[in-house]
């Protein structure tokens, strides 16, 4: 265990001198100062930019998570206030909720017109929620 932790060290420090070598290599091998400031000035634009990149792709996929999550979560709670229901939580009833940016969507199966609009405004009591699609069916 000692052996394998030592060697995992040794070798980062190889590594790492190797890089460093390289780097100093790579700048030492310029003709002129005039060059090294170029080189330097294009490398620190190639990080710049680099990270502004990267930066972009993070935050666009943060924002298609939260939304991801919002929508997750209005559908819970509506799931959550149909439990609640003890007319549309009952086993003649099968409604099923999709929600996508913030528009919510119920299909399935219900026992009378009644319960198809005690679905939609308990739907549209779930914070969050910008509009109820419904194709829910009335079951005979």
């Amino acid at each position: 265990m000692k052996n394998s932790k030592f060697t995992h060290s040794f070798l980062a420090v190889v590594l790492g001198s190797v890089l460093i070598g390289g780097n100093a290599l790579a700048a030492g091998t310029s003709s002129d100062s005039l060059s090294e400031g170029k080189t330097l000035k294009n490398t620190d634009q190639k990080i710049d930019d680099s990270i502004n990149h990267t930066g972009g792709k993070t935050g666009n996929s943060l924002k298609k998570a939260d939304g991801y999550f919002d929508d997750s979560v209005i559908t819970a709670r509506i799931k959550e206030n149909f439990l609640e229901d003890i007319g549309i939580n009952s086993d003649d009833n099968n409604i099923s909720v999709k929600t996508e940016n913030g528009v919510v969507y119920l299909s399935g199966f219900v026992k009378n017109e009644e319960l198809t609009k005690r679905a939609i405004r308990l739907a549209h009591k779930a914070d969050g929620v910008q509009s109820v699609n419904s194709t829910l069916k009335i079951k005979k």
